[in-house]
């Protein structure tokens, strides 16, 4: 089945116009002619069963037939992740995406190699939205993950509420599972995964997690890559509040 996100609204119509570049995939790749099946998505929980009703080049308009609305992900995994590297940093995004993250938050770490510009970070923001959107099409789920202009821990980290439970991927120290973090938490209606750059986060980051209430997990023996680890501890996080509500 053919998939294509559109705006959030669009599918309160009957006829829903479909974006310039997926028109144009959908007329010159996919080769799509009108009564073809497809499916569309929001990005904010409505997923529609449609058939193509005109192809033009540039602007392919799809009938609605029916209309679902399926409730977002509980509990929530929010994703804290220094910035890495551009194709790893697309593959974080991607990943996360189809495995049911509901916010990334990107940091600037003390240790992270990459570092925005200001006026790159609106590009970049654009950029990021368009490849969960892929990812999102690609795996089908209605729920487009919320993702904020890069900033700096200091300025983000606040303490967490009694409902919120707070994972920091660490290499050293005391740690334990984020399985066996979850299962002695209830009540949880949203997780957050640190997920350090690769030369992990400096002590005075590691301190500010410890003073918001974070808990040092551990994804393992062996040392993930950054973008591994924030798809691993996004499964795992899920995995176990799910299991244990």
């Amino acid at each position: 089945m053919h998939r294509f996100l559109v705006t959030q609204g669009a599918l309160t119509s009957d006829a829903v116009p479909i974006g310039p570049a997926d028109s144009r995939h959908a007329a010159v790749v996919l080769r799509l002619r009108p009564g073809d099946p497809c499916e569309l998505l929001d990005g904010h929980g409505v997923v529609a069963s449609a058939s193509i009703d005109s192809v033009a080049r540039d602007a392919v308009v799809a009938r609605v037939h029916e209309r679902r609305v399926r409730p977002r992900p509980m509990p929530e995994v929010g994703l804290v992740a220094a910035l890495i590297k551009g194709k790893a940093w697309d593959w974080t995004l991607q990943k996360c995406t189809e495995v049911g993250v509901t916010r990334i938050v990107p940091v600037v770490a003390r240790r992270s190699v990459v570092r925005l510009a200001p006026h790159e970070s609106g590009r970049r923001l654009a950029e990021w939205t368009r490849t969960m959107g892929e990812a999102a099409k690609q795996c089908g789920t209605p729920w487009l993950p919320e993702v904020s202009l890069p900033t700096d821990l200091a300025s983000w980290l606040r303490p967490l509420p009694p409902d919120e439970l707070g994972l920091l991927a660490a290499l050293d120290g005391e740690r334990r599972t984020i399985l066996h973090a979850t299962a002695a938490s209830r009540g949880i209606r949203r997780a957050w995964v640190a997920i350090g750059p690769e030369g992990d986060w400096d002590p005075a980051e590691l301190a500010l997690f410890d003073v918001a209430g974070y808990q040092t997990v551990t994804l393992g023996e062996n040392v993930l890559r950054a973008e591994t680890a924030s798809v691993a501890a996004v499964v795992l996080a899920r995995a176990g509040l799910v299991a244990n509500p």
